[in-house]
């Protein structure tokens, strides 16, 4: 099982967080407590209001925002969650083959960095990396 080695917890605003957490479970390989995972005041608001996945060390937290974040096209550079992680290959071979939209195969930055980088349904870019 890949592990993060870094500890992050960034929250990025969606319209629904219901189908956030959900694709982020079942696509991106993260958990999600299945009780106490999605925060949704009973009746009031069925999608959501904030939810937490997990993925070994690292948590994202989804929090209900209206107002879309998109405005236009983004630079191919632009990522919003770097990861870091034990083995690039085996995660990217994991979404891969659950479907995840890969916005960037894995290569080998000058840097020393080997990284991939996918985009949820929201349009977020999450870059997964392992120093060479």
């Amino acid at each position: 099982m890949t592990r993060i080695t870094s500890r992050v917890s960034p929250v990025l605003g969606v319209p629904h967080v219901r189908r956030a957490a959900e694709y982020y479970r079942d696509v991106l390989g993260f958990t999600l407590d299945a009780v106490d995972g999605i925060f949704a005041p009973p009746g009031t608001e069925p999608r959501g209001v904030y939810a937490i996945v997990k993925l070994g060390d690292a948590w994202i937290h989804f929090q209900s925002r209206e107002v879309s974040m998109k405005s236009g096209e983004r630079p191919a550079l632009e990522r919003d969650v770097y990861l870091y992680v034990n083995d690039v290959a085996e995660l990217f071979a994991e979404m891969k083959h659950r479907g995840a939209k890969i916005f960037q195969e894995p290569f080998d930055a000058p840097y020393g960095i080997r990284e991939f980088v996918v985009e949820d349904l929201n349009g977020y870019r999450l870059a997964f990396r392992q120093p060479t």
